[in-house]
């Protein structure tokens, strides 16, 4: 069983720039959307402390957040959420594909990009492997 965090927040409308900095913020640590202000993460040691820190910048900002852990019972399962999370991660990786597939490339940026997609790939997305092996491929063909 997965044990999952949740942060809730609500932030005032306006100036609107703290908001885009939490959205963002969310989107770069793989953060799935759940329900309206709700963001779910699998745990570990990492999400856990990204989540806390969120919570109390959140709170500098001006804003509300929540942050809870909880295991599924009922409802959707663990691996249907896991699915939601890959499906996700793909959206990534299949945009990395398509640009290490260009003629003038950029290597080394695409390699970077490739890191941070990985380090938020939660639950090992089949297409991890085909990027990393276009990756390679790329490298031995540029040099």
């Amino acid at each position: 069983m997965i044990s999952w965090l949740h942060l809730t927040y609500k932030m005032p409308r306006k100036p609107s720039s703290p908001r885009v900095k939490v959205w963002r913020k969310l989107k770069s640590l793989g953060s799935f959307h759940l329900h309206d202000a709700i963001w779910l993460l699998p745990k570990n040691a990492y999400t856990y402390e990204q989540f806390q820190w969120l919570t109390v910048e959140i709170k500098d900002l001006g804003g509300e957040a929540t942050m809870w852990e909880s295991q599924l019972h009922f409802g959707l399962s663990d691996k249907e959420i896991s699915q939601m999370f890959i499906e996700q991660i793909n959206e990534g990786y299949i945009e990395l594909l398509k640009q290490l597939d260009e003629e003038n490339i950029d290597l080394v940026s695409l390699a970077k990009k490739y890191q941070r997609i990985k380090r938020i790939d939660y639950f090992n997305s089949p297409l991890e492997l085909k990027v990393r092996e276009k990756i390679i491929q790329r490298r031995s063909e540029l040099k």
